[in-house]
């Protein structure tokens, strides 16, 4: 009897200690989730109980309280069930814990996960740091080149002026906003009609800008503007369309340059030309008229002398002496005008021959009828001087070059090569050569005459003829020869001034 009661004393104690063990862990263990923490409540429960049978049978030796026991039996068996039936429930989801071996395992695998993501986060911070020095130095160049290009926009002599599909100002350098004459802020993102003073001239400068953006290719036009300080202005502008990366046209670029003193000069050396070619003419009917003259004069002091010899009284005589005296002065007029147009009288300086060919060649490639010739430029000696008059002698470069020009119009590619040298001691020579078609044979001979043309109708035939009276006049001389590889080559030669004739 003291066994089943010692024995049922200690199960019982262990019993009722159990759920305290149980519901501490619950307790600490706050992570569990609800059906964890209720089958472990639910189990606590069901060792009380069993705990509690066990003091029950202890109690029934002394006092046969048989249906309480039962009872309690009845309520443990219940609990076992319900206990036995969660933990079946359970043994699945305890099953796929994994065990402490799996999940060092697990852990070691995740650690070596954690190793690799680590370097990988380390090589992706090197290649960000890679990039972000790429990108800088990227941004640095491009900032680099945003301020040269803005430094040679500024800085350019000609105007420079994009414009937006709207005709929109979208960028003007210091030259265009001078022209203007306001200020970036009063004009930025604002068409011709706004800010120039004349909206009806902006009118037709959008209007003209329409056309090229509309037919998408470039153009160059002499267009007159007013500048705040210098007047009236000539400027020579060639417009360019701009497109997209689809080809499609987003507005245009235009440039502009003062073409003003250029144009007044070109016209210089026209009014000189003209007037080199009516003293041509000139020179030419005096020679031809004196001779006639002087059979006049000869002719008529005959008749005078027959009349003379019939009658002294003669009122003849008065007329013929009248006769020859307007003779001797018409003679006198066309001496004096033949002294004029040959005359040595004109003004003749130090020039370099280099700077007086650069400048001539420049204008006369302005307004030229074939824009796409390609001028090649070279001297022998840089700093050449001639004794010459300027004028005269650009005008005889510009009528060799205009004339080269014309030559070469239908040259598959239209080539000028012009060179200076010392021709000898005393001489510079400058020569201008085309790849045209080249002279006619019997055009060669009489090349250099008067009213010989080889351009038709279009040309005089006085061009040539006034430039080797210029050149011969400053005591040189111009010839023409074939060139070696095809056209033509003029030369003609220049004295060089004295310092570079002591030299």
């Amino acid at each position: 009897m003291l066994l089943h009661i010692a024995s049922d004393g200690l199960i019982a104690a262990a019993c009722f200690a159990i759920p305290f063990s149980i519901a501490q862990f619950v307790k600490s263990r706050r992570d569990l989730d609800s059906g964890h923490r209720a089958l472990a409540l639910l189990f606590a429960a069901f060792i009380g109980l069993c705990g509690l049978t066990h003091v029950m049978g202890i109690v029934t030796m002394w006092q046969p309280i048989y249906i309480s026991a039962g009872w309690l039996k009845a309520v443990t068996a219940i609990a076992s069930v319900v206990t036995a039936i969660a933990l079946h429930r359970l043994i699945p989801r305890l099953l796929a814990i994994p065990s402490p071996k799996a999940l060092q395992l697990e852990i070691e695998a995740r650690r070596i996960i954690a190793d690799e993501l680590d370097a990988a986060r380390a090589q992706l911070a090197l290649r960000v740091d890679h990039t972000e020095g790429e990108l800088r130095t990227a941004v640095q160049q491009q900032q680099q080149s945003d301020a040269l290009l803005r430094t040679i926009v500024e800085t350019a002599p000609g105007l420079i002026f994009p414009k937006d599909l709207e005709g929109r100002l979208l960028l003007a350098n210091k030259a265009t906003l001078a022209v203007i004459g306001k200020p970036w802020v009063e004009v930025e993102r604002k068409t011709d009609r706004e800010f120039l003073d004349h909206p009806d001239r902006g009118e037709v400068i959008m209007t003209r800008d329409r056309a090229i953006m509309a037919g998408g290719v470039a153009q160059e036009l002499e267009e007159n503007a007013e500048h705040p300080v210098k007047g009236a202005r000539t400027w020579l502008s060639t417009k360019t369309p701009m497109f997209d990366a689809d080809g499609l046209v987003t507005g245009l670029v235009g440039m502009s340059f003062d073409i003003t003193e250029p144009k007044q000069l070109e016209a210089r050396l026209r009014q000189e030309s003209r007037l080199s070619a009516m003293g041509e003419m000139a020179a030419a009917l005096a020679h031809e008229l004196n001779q006639p003259l002087g059979s006049i004069i000869n002719y008529v002091e005959g008749c005078r002398i027959l009349v003379a010899r019939e009658s002294s009284n003669s009122p003849l005589l008065g007329q013929f002496d009248k006769a020859i005296g307007e003779a001797l002065r018409a003679g006198q007029i066309i001496r004096h005008l033949r002294s004029f147009v040959s005359s040595d009288d004109n003004v003749r300086l130090p020039e370099v021959l280099p700077v007086l060919v650069d400048e001539a060649c420049a204008f006369s490639l302005l307004g030229a009828s074939s824009p796409d010739v390609a001028l090649d430029i070279r001297h022998d000696g840089p700093e050449t001087k001639v004794l010459v008059d300027r004028i005269q002698i650009e005008q005889v470069i510009h009528n060799l070059i205009r004339n080269a020009i014309e030559a070469t119009a239908h040259a598959t590619r239209p080539v000028l090569q012009v060179r200076t040298a010392r021709f000898s001691d005393e001489m510079a020579v400058i020569s201008i050569a085309d790849n045209g078609a080249g002279l006619d044979p019997e055009v060669a001979t009489t090349l250099f005459e008067r009213f010989v043309s080889t351009k038709g109708k279009r040309g005089m035939g006085v061009g040539l003829s006034i430039g080797r009276t210029i050149v011969e006049a400053h005591g040189g001389r111009i010839w023409a020869e074939p060139a070696r590889h095809g056209g033509t080559v003029f030369q003609l030669t220049l004295p060089l001034a004295a310092s570079e004739d002591g030299e």
